[in-house]
């Protein structure tokens, strides 16, 4: 099995471990949004588009959503959420691309005016992702056209820092005022700790805004409202006739599984709309370089979606490292068996003069100078290479304990996401060597002292 295949496998359980582990700590996720759910397809009548039609009209805000089937990656469902009030009810369209009336025919007309009529110019677009890459695969079916006109509102990048500062609002204010400020926060009710995959709020947001990780929107359903939103129906085929009463549609799966897929496809637009509910609630300003709207003139988005959130303590100092040509003495990482270890860098002096080099052969004046290094100076160059990459691998170390093979070690971190540069034992001592201090401060509150015993 290639190294691909095993990371690949690998990450296939550990995203079935983590949905056993929201599904057994947490309570289903409860839509807040009344809906109504509205199929378009061959069958799908002129009077429910003309009036899906007007009502997108008296509409500005939508959330939108799509599906693909799994292994062929061809496009199969399209999911829009018109956006109201919680306590309004709101039609839920499902497109079913692969059912779609023949392009000559009324049907089609008015599903393409309804698409006009909801991507038009001063609509405004939520979607968890990139909505241009999630619809692009969709224009082959020539009911509606890219570019789109709209505010498209990407939800996902807006909540990472959001929710830190949301977190931090939460912390900081007083615990007998918490009750009397709901319409600025929303309490956590994700639990506390658990040490394989759910982490402590704190952990998980400092974890996710410190590094380059994005929140998946089943995290963010965990951590802010404490629910589980199951993720098992993604890697499903999706064109098989979610509408039970086409004529065509796929008749070997039963009325339950069209259930959970339609359940899922909704669920998936109704919290984007609500996440972007409780955010647009909290008073905290939203970070508007992740919105966007391509100008008709000149073909080019008017905001910049390259914005990074990046915290200077995970930036490797330039003079954390030595470099061999600026010191004839450089630090090296390095475990003796009998050495205690007091500090997470060890030193040893190198004499670089300890070879001597050969001397230079004669060389004719009509002959170039050759500049290529003899076999000693290539294995001295070499040798302080190694020494000062091991070195910058052990910049960051975390020390512990440990009792158990190399293998279950490295497996053990893997399970916890433990993100290492290089591992190492010395008489029943694990160092681990990590990338930078910011690495180091999380990971230490992630492994318990007496893990690897």
């Amino acid at each position: 099995m290639s190294s691909k295949s095993i990371r690949n496998k690998r990450r296939r359980e550990n995203k079935f471990d983590k949905e056993l582990t929201y599904e057994s700590s947490l309570p289903p996720y409860e839509p807040v949004h009344k809906y109504r759910i509205y199929f378009l397809h061959e069958l799908t009548s002129l009077e429910d588009l003309n009036y899906l039609i007007n009502f997108s009209q008296h509409t500005k805000c939508f959330a939108i959503d799509t599906e693909s089937n799994y292994g062929s990656n061809d496009p199969a469902l399209i999911q829009i959420l018109y956006i109201q009030p919680p306590d309004v009810e709101s039609p839920m369209l499902l497109v079913e691309v692969q059912f779609l009336p023949a392009t000559s025919s009324p049907t089609f007309f008015k599903i393409q005016q309804l698409f006009q009529s909801i991507f038009c110019n001063d609509s405004h677009l939520f979607t968890w992702g990139d909505i241009r890459k999630e619809l692009n695969p969709f224009t082959i079916y020539d009911i509606f056209s890219m570019p789109i006109y709209s505010y498209l509102h990407q939800v996902q990048v807006q909540f990472k820092p959001w929710f830190n500062q949301w977190i931090k609002k939460y912390y900081s204010l007083p615990a007998d005022n918490i009750d009397n400020d709901l319409n600025d926060i929303v309490i956590i009710d994700a639990p506390t700790y658990d040490p394989t995959l759910l982490l402590p709020t704190q952990l998980m947001n400092n974890k996710k805004f410190y590094s380059g990780e994005t929140w998946s929107l089943q995290d963010a359903i965990v951590y802010t409202f404490g629910q589980y939103l199951s993720k098992r129906e993604t890697l499903r085929q999706w064109s098989i006739g979610l509408d039970e009463t086409l004529y065509t549609c796929d008749r070997s799966f039963s009325s339950n599984y069209r259930k959970k897929l339609i359940k899922y496809a909704c669920l998936d637009c109704l919290t984007v709309a609500y996440i972007n509910f409780i955010m647009q609630q909290s008073k905290i300003p939203l970070d508007m370089n992740y919105v966007h709207k391509q100008q008709q003139t000149s073909g080019e988005y008017t905001l910049s979606n390259t914005l990074t959130v990046v915290s200077d303590i995970f930036q490797l100092s330039e003079d954390s490292s030595y470099s061999s040509e600026q010191n004839n003495t450089e630090l090296v990482a390095v475990h003796a068996p009998n050495e205690r270890h007091q500090s997470p860098l060890h030193s040893i002096q190198l004499d670089c003069h300890q070879h001597e080099t050969e001397a230079p052969a004669l060389v004719s004046t009509t002959v170039p100078r050759s500049h290529k290094r003899s076999s000693i100076a290539k294995k001295k160059r070499n040798t302080k290479t190694s020494h000062r990459h091991r070195a910058n691998r052990y910049n960051y170390e975390i020390i512990r304990p440990e009792n158990m093979k190399i293998t279950s070690i490295k497996k053990l971190l893997r399970e916890n996401h433990i993100k290492y540069t290089n591992i190492h034992v010395v008489h029943s001592v694990l160092y681990i060597g990590v990338k930078s201090d910011g690495h180091k401060h999380l990971y230490e509150q992630l492994l318990p002292s007496d893990m690897f015993v």
